[in-house]
């Protein structure tokens, strides 16, 4: 497929998705751990950007590293092998950084999981941060959850990149929020390889009248080519339209120490990252079915980006499992890390991997 007539499938996929959503729709947290607690170690994962999932979109094949941290317990790092790790993806607009603010104590969502016995690998996804950014027509859902799908199998076997040393584990948890949540899915029933799955501020045919709308914003960007990310990739936009949308769906309840920092963090997106998301919920409804590991849903009950009534249904699209847990966190908004409520949202998580074996 060209890119142009790509291009133009696209952007009849995201007005139809505003029609279609428009029919629908109408605390201070704990201290951080101390550091010599916690091992910190940087990892890169060698990938390609190809698409085997269960999401047909377009990539471009080519090799890209995917970079990021492992953290976690010491006495539990101390081999190279481990019983379970959780893998982190983040959503649009954000970063490896989602899961590792480290500006404002408390915040550090992998360093206060450590600190509650658990090991995490949180990663800048390929088109953001420090990861490898192929051109922004060319990185899709589909991709995304066929790229997680390869590191959970480097995490399974220790053979990825850690200067500090690699440690194989024999069971993966995979977590995702917002978009990161889409393709978590996918990379789960595609692939069924992991033990566990989280999404989190992310569900199917819920997105908000307002998101809807913002669809026309990075939409028209896209259509007429996009941005350069900051590797020089042709074909990236903002989701939101302006920074000061971004910070009313993002951060809206996050106080000034987080607010102003995180700001500073919006990411470009991959345009197709955007374009294939309404095409991934699609096939989701037919597939979700098929996840029969464990399933956490949280989500905050002032999203704005999701409409909390239809979100909070999400769970009961996971019909082949009967271990699926739902969770609204009725003071939140969608940056669940990024809030006075996070040590809610760190208790509920902690609490669900625990009770799993993670």
């Amino acid at each position: 497929m060209s890119q142009s007539t790509f291009m133009k499938r696209f952007f009849a996929t995201a007005i139809g998705s505003v029609l279609l959503g428009m029919a629908v729709a109408a605390g201070t947290p704990a201290s951080a751990a101390p550091a010599g607690d916690t091992v910190d170690r940087e990892v890169a994962f060698t990938v390609r950007n190809t698409n085997t999932s269960g999401v047909p979109c377009p990539t471009d094949g080519a090799a890209y590293q995917v970079r990021g941290h492992l953290t976690g317990p010491a006495g539990k790092l101390a081999s190279t092998s481990a019983d379970s790790v959780s893998l982190y993806l983040h959503g649009l607009e954000l970063g490896e950084w989602f899961w590792r603010f480290g500006d404002a104590p408390g915040y550090n969502h992998v360093r206060e999981m450590a600190a509650q016995g658990h090991v995490s690998v949180a990663i800048d996804r390929i088109g953001y941060g420090s990861s490898g950014q192929p051109p922004g027509l060319l990185s899709c859902v589909g991709g995304q959850a066929d790229i997680a799908h390869q590191i959970v199998q480097q995490l399974r076997s220790g053979r990825y990149t850690a200067p500090e040393g690699a440690v194989a584990f024999k069971r993966v948890a995979l977590l995702g929020h917002s978009l990161g949540g889409a393709i978590a899915q996918v990379e789960t029933y595609s692939y069924g390889d992991v033990d566990a799955l989280s999404v989190l501020s992310y569900s199917d045919l819920a997105l908000s009248g307002e998101s809807l709308i913002g669809t026309l914003s990075w939409g028209a960007n896209c259509l007429t080519g996009g941005r350069r990310s900051v590797a020089g990739a042709p074909g990236y936009a903002y989701l939101t339209p302006s920074l000061a949308s971004y910070q009313d769906n993002f951060l809206a309840q996050s106080p000034p120490d987080v607010r102003g920092p995180a700001s500073a963090l919006r990411g470009l997106n991959p345009c197709a990252d955007m374009a294939t998301a309404a095409e991934a919920t699609a096939i989701d409804l037919t597939r979700l079915g098929q996840v029969t590991v464990p399933v956490l849903t949280v989500v905050g009950g002032r999203d704005r980006v999701f409409d909390v009534d239809r979100a909070r249904l999400q769970g009961n699209l996971f019909t082949g499992t009967h271990d699926v847990t739902t969770h609204v966190i009725d003071q939140a908004t969608h940056g669940l890390t990024l809030e006075p409520t996070v040590d809610e949202f760190r208790h509920v998580l902690s609490d669900w991997l625990t009770a799993r074996g993670f």
